[in-house]
Order: structure tokens, then C-alpha cells, then sequence
């Protein structure tokens, strides 16, 4: 860590307690066009993913005849609403952004959530005053899995990637984040999931980072 020059946050699950929210208006969208589709369901295939992929997923698993543009737009819509009403901060997420500052590091935003989300996020939050990058995934070619929002992020930092720190929740994020050569905690419920098993720490909270990250560090051999 002590190369270390910034943090790098994913956002849905980390920064905002969205994903119930995103899942929803995915529900909601798809009910319209007679298509059911669970939580679950939601969880397992979009979970990470950028918007334009979420509805290109729901759009081919179900033959839907409906341009994907349209149902992106359509999902979009309704999860910028929701989070405007309903979306609220992760637990411990100020003393962790106030921590990382106070420790001299650069802040970045790397996410899979398209332009007009982040918006109502750090709107809602009150976000823009923490951050010296952002990337939207909707910025780069490929999406999460694929590093390219994490080497992207890098690149407007002026870092090596081995100098990210990168907190992360789902393992699509994850793997993007490994695979661009980022040092990478994860923070979720369910972070002991085996797919978490090569994360650099595994947190249930941000505050249980933040308390580890704060303890003082061993002195090297």
C-alpha cells in the first residue's frame, strides 16, 4: 500500500445503496412488455454491467421485439428516479472519503452507470466536492468486466495502475479491476464469496475498511 496514490470507487453498492433500485426499474421496464423477470435474475445477469448491455441482455433473453435503445432509456429513466427519491448513502461512506483525503490520496470514480446516474447520485449525496476523476464505463469500448473504465481511470490520474487502490462490490467490477492490475478490496454483504478470493481485503462495510486501513501498518523486513 504504500505505493499507493489514490482510490479508485465503484459506485452502485459502494458509493449508494442502488442495486435493489436498479433491479426494479428493470422489473418495472420489462413488466410492460409482458416479460417477468426476479431479482434474482436481475442480480445474477446485469449486476456491474453498463445500461446499454443490461437492456442488449433482457432484449436477446427474451426476444424482445423493442430496440435495446429504447429499453435503456427506458430503465434509465426510471433508476434516475428512484435514486433521486429513494437512494442513500452506504454505510460509513463520509468517513471513508474523509479518510482517504485526509491521508493524502487522489479520489476517483470508476463505474459502470451511465452519465446521467452518476448526476442524480452526486447530486443527491452531495459527492462532487470529494472527487478528482470521474469515468463512466460508458465512456470506454468495453464494459466491466473488461479493465478499460479501471485503465481509463488511471490514465486521467496520471498513474500506473499499481498505484490504484480500488474498492469494489460485484464481481464484474472485480474482475475488471484485478485484470487492470489494481490493487482491489471489496466491500459488500457478501464479500466472502469465493469469486472474491484473490481481493486484497474483504469488508462487510466501508467503516470495517477504513478501521483496517487506519490500524498501524508493520514495519517491512
Amino acid at each position: 500500500m504504500k505505493n499507493a496514490k489514490a482510490v479508485v470507487f465503484d459506485m452502485d453498492g459502494v458509493i449508494i445503496d442502488s442495486e435493489a433500485l436498479w433491479q426494479s426499474a428493470q422489473i418495472t421496464t420489462l413488466a410492460e412488455f409482458g416479460v417477468t423477470v426476479t431479482h434474482e435474475a436481475c442480480e445474477q445477469l446485469t449486476t456491474g454491467r453498463r445500461s446499454d448491455e443490461i437492456a442488449r441482455i433482457w432484449q436477446e433473453k427474451f426476444a424482445l421485439d423493442i430496440n435495446p435503445v429504447v429499453l435503456e432509456a427506458s430503465i434509465l429513466t426510471r433508476v434516475v428516479s428512484l435514486i433521486d427519491q429513494y437512494g442513500v448513502a452506504m454505510e460509513g461512506l463520509y468517513e471513508a472519503l474523509d479518510y482517504f483525503r485526509q491521508q493524502g490520496y487522489k479520489i476517483a470514480l470508476a463505474t459502470s452507470s451511465a452519465h446521467q446516474v452518476i448526476q442524480v447520485v452526486f447530486d443527491k449525496l452531495d459527492l462532487w466536492k470529494y472527487f478528482d476523476v470521474i469515468t463512466s464505463a460508458a465512456d470506454v469500448i468495453r464494459g466491466k468486466p473488461d479493465p478499460a473504465v479501471y485503465l481509463a481511470t488511471a490514465v486521467k490520474l496520471d498513474l500506473p495502475p499499481q498505484h490504484c487502490l480500488v474498492i469494489e462490490d460485484s464481481g464484474n467490477g472485480f474482475l475488471a479491476a484485478h485484470r487492470a492490475g489494481m490493487r482491489t478490496y471489496v466491500v459488500s454483504p457478501r464479500c466472502d464469496d469465493e469469486k472474491f478470493h484473490l481481493a486484497a481485503g474483504n469488508y462487510r462495510t466501508l467503516c470495517e475498511l477504513v478501521a483496517d486501513f487506519s490500524l498501524p501498518q508493520p514495519l517491512s523486513a
